[in-house]
């Protein structure tokens, strides 16, 4: 069989498919990394609770430290009428850590479920959007 020059061989196609695909890689890569960062590092972004007692209070936190080089300030924290929670009102420096605390009053629910806790910081981004976290905890009840 004679082949044309012109004509490109099953060597070109793996190659060209392999360099789609580590660019690709590579990009998505990146770009999942620069939407995790962030001024606080979390120990744990989800707590489980494990079994809870129906009508018991249930206290628990999340661990976090500054890694950024400028002061984090909590602005508010929003949860569920079923969560109290408490946290650092003033500048978390560079490096210093800190927790938010929460307790879970298992009465003002009836079945299992994950609880959000959106924290939300003073710290823009670098569009000017406030900057926020996801947290989350979970829980089951327990036999009566």
């Amino acid at each position: 069989m004679i082949r044309s020059i012109d004509e490109p061989t099953f060597e070109v196609y793996m190659r060209v498919l392999f360099f789609s695909w580590f660019f690709i890689v590579m990009s998505v890569g990146l770009s999942i990394g620069q939407e995790s960062s962030g001024p606080l590092q979390f120990e744990e972004e989800i707590v489980h609770l494990g079994p809870v007692k129906k009508g018991s209070l249930v206290k628990s936190q999340f661990k976090f430290t500054n890694v950024s080089q400028e002061d984090v300030v909590i602005d508010f924290l929003s949860t569920c009428e079923c969560t109290e929670a408490e946290w650092p009102t003033s500048a978390i420096k560079p490096g210093e850590s800190a927790t938010i605390e929460f307790t879970f009053d298992s009465s003002k629910k009836d079945k299992e479920e994950s609880i959000d806790l959106d924290v939300i910081l003073q710290n823009t981004d670098k569009d000017g959007n406030p900057m926020f976290y996801y947290l989350a905890y979970d829980y089951s009840f327990s036999p009566q």
